[in-house]
């Protein structure tokens, strides 16, 4: 018996009404007056990635366009909290990097995309430097479960994490600005960063919340019925698992950055949430599905509405 999630996860039309919708709703947040183009178009890039994950891995066991779904309206939501150009980066960078990632698995001979990882989070680190607090968990992942470290893999590692900064020292030598790195890094080392939640706002806990849920449902249902997936997609969605426990804890150790980590977050929160809306036909499930949908419209319309998601948790 199909039942509405069902026809939501097989329908070809689930991902050109899902990007309408969204487009609306970035219009309604103000898409023309704010110029949020750039967040846009790197959200739109982002969900072509996401859904590129599944068509190259086949992580789901049916033709779906749930992943992109999923991500749509969880990007989206986020958007209509906080909205900026360096946000929508530090999201397309993680999937590009994921996305990177998957090609890895068992295959020591891919080391160009593992030192393309490498070279965008060190790019990416100029912009936001916390994003290099990624890359020793891409490492442990090539490592296990991937098994695709190589001497090589190690080598392009470090010359694509040093090559971004390289490249910048010697205009910061020239216009006598020597002590830029110092000051660069010094948030790595920021202890009074660490459990400081008086900039924790309601909207990122309503957030966070929804995502944590949705992992947890859907990480529960994978545990119980991964027996039925490819020996591959079972080690596939161990990556994934791996990466949102890591951005759950990053988040919870350091709220400061919350919006940044949150919009990793969603991104491997997305195939794991996926999975479940889409190879689930029980009653619950559909329920559940039902009850998310909700969820995530109403406090996306609420966060247009009104500034309350903007209030200070701590006050």
């Amino acid at each position: 018996m199909k039942r509405f999630q069902n026809r939501v996860a097989e329908s070809s039309l689930s991902l050109p009404v899902s990007s309408v919708v969204s487009i609306l709703i970035w219009f309604a947040a103000g898409l023309v007056t704010r110029e949020l183009w750039v967040p846009l178009l790197l959200m739109g890039f982002t969900t072509y990635l996401v859904a590129e994950m599944n068509n190259r891995n086949a992580l789901l066991r049916i033709r779906s366009r749930m992943m992109s779904c999923v991500y749509l309206f969880l990007a989206t939501m986020q958007m209509t909290m906080v909205s900026n150009w360096q946000l929508s980066v530090v999201q397309t960078i993680t999937a590009l990097c994921v996305y990177l990632l998957l090609f890895c698995y068992k295959d020591k001979t891919m080391v160009s995309n593992i030192f393309c990882m490498s070279i965008l989070l060190s790019a990416g680190s100029i912009m936001w430097v916390p994003l290099l607090y990624f890359l020793p968990v891409l490492i442990i992942l090539l490592c296990v479960p991937l098994y695709a470290v190589s001497i090589k893999a190690v080598s392009a590692i470090v010359m694509g994490l040093v090559l971004p900064y390289w490249s910048l020292i010697p205009y910061f030598i020239y216009v006598g600005n020597t002590n830029w790195l110092n000051r660069h890094f010094a948030p790595l080392y920021d202890g009074d960063a660490l459990f400081n939640y008086s900039s924790v706002t309601i909207g990122q806990t309503v957030y966070f919340g929804l995502l944590v849920l949705l992992f947890l449902i859907g990480w529960v249902h994978f545990v119980r019925t991964s027996y039925k997936d490819k020996l591959k997609t079972r080690t596939l969605y161990d990556v994934f698992v791996a990466l949102a426990v890591f951005f759950v804890v990053l988040t919870l150790v350091a709220p400061i950055h919350a919006d940044y980590t949150l919009s990793m977050l969603s991104v491997a929160v997305t195939p794991v949430a996926a999975h479940y809306f889409s190879l689930t036909n029980t009653r619950l499930t559909n329920i559940v599905f039902v009850i998310a949908l909700v969820i995530v419209v109403a406090a996306t319309a609420f966060a247009i509405a009104t500034p309350y998601f903007e209030t200070l948790i701590l006050r």
